[in-house]
């Protein structure tokens, strides 16, 4: 997590990066995001974000799914 003036701030990724990670279209995650599949979002304005820690346990979570 990055601090600033002493708040901490959670790693926040772009729908880019969240598809360049899971290995799928940018398309695939902004229906995702429309149909409320994948991993949890928000929006900043009209652009859409995603934490980089729920990210990371939702992917966790979907490999036990398909184990």
């Amino acid at each position: 997590m990055n601090t600033n003036a002493g708040f901490e701030f959670p790693e926040l990724l772009t729908v880019r990066d969240v598809a360049e990670i899971l290995q799928v279209p940018i398309s695939t995650v902004h229906h995702w995001a429309v149909r409320g599949d994948g991993p949890p979002s928000f929006k900043v304005g009209k652009h859409r974000r995603f934490d980089a820690a729920v990210v990371a346990i939702w992917l966790e979570e979907q490999k036990k799914v398909l184990a």
